[in-house]
């Protein structure tokens, strides 16, 4: 069960409100996973994420203490990829289109999509408010942020057991340890030079272990399937 553990582990708390697009997601009252605003309408995220209802919530760093600036609204339409698969996560990522429209300002604004293939060994940060330590889980209050450095998919297949690291998916990570995504962080950003690369997918299970890059959808490889869905909305699934 490697593949359901994701917490920013080495991380500290983001400067408040510097990752506007970060969102997140809740199934009913619980917080299950992040996401990313993409435009005033649309979010992304991870398809292990799916629920039958989640509520949406941006413009969070304390996720406790709403202070009257989150806001609030619910996905109408949930669009997973419809070649996710289960068992090797590949393909995990998924498109939520608001209940409303988004209140763009200075705590809640979009990111822009990857327009390229980042390089390896590229810094890039992610956020979450996932466990921050492992394998018991603490989960933090305010909105962590971990800087990591992508690397290579054939040094990250080696180390994962074989065919589990797919084209689709981008790594990242500190190979010393001791940094990395984990429980809570899935569907979050990994943003590389102020553009979206990946969607926080999978990883080892006891996070920030040596030479266990975290993995994640790799973006640039679903633009076209990303403007896709939300020119037809389709195929989607109707939230009443």
């Amino acid at each position: 069960q490697t593949q359901t553990f994701h917490r920013i582990i080495g991380g500290e708390e983001c400067v408040p409100h510097s990752q506007p697009w970060q969102v997140a997601l809740y199934y009913f009252s619980d917080f299950i996973c992040g996401g990313v605003l993409i435009n005033e309408w649309w979010v992304l995220t991870a398809a292990h994420c799916i629920q039958s209802h989640l509520q949406v919530a941006l413009g969070a760093h304390n996720k406790t203490n709403p202070m009257g600036h989150i806001q609030y609204t619910y996905a109408a339409k949930i669009c997973p990829h419809r070649d996710f698969d289960w068992s090797t996560y590949n393909n995990d990522i998924m498109l939520l289109k608001l209940a409303s429209q988004a209140d763009i300002n200075d705590r809640v604004a979009p990111i822009p999509l990857a327009s390229y293939l980042v390089a390896d060994n590229t810094k890039c940060l992610a956020s979450g408010w996932g466990s921050t330590t492992s394998p018991q889980e603490t989960y933090p209050d305010n909105l962590k942020c971990v800087s990591i450095t992508t690397a290579s998919n054939s040094v990250c297949q080696a180390s994962y057991p074989r065919d589990t690291v797919t084209d689709n998916m981008l790594c990242a990570g500190n190979m010393a340890g001791g940094e990395d995504t984990c429980v809570g962080d899935s569907g979050g950003p990994l943003v590389c030079n102020g553009e979206l690369h990946g969607i926080t997918s999978w990883g080892d299970f006891v996070c920030g272990s040596p030479n266990k890059p975290g993995i994640f959808a790799k973006v640039f490889n679903y633009i076209d399937w990303i403007n896709n869905i939300m020119q037809n909305e389709a195929p989607c699934r109707v939230v009443g």
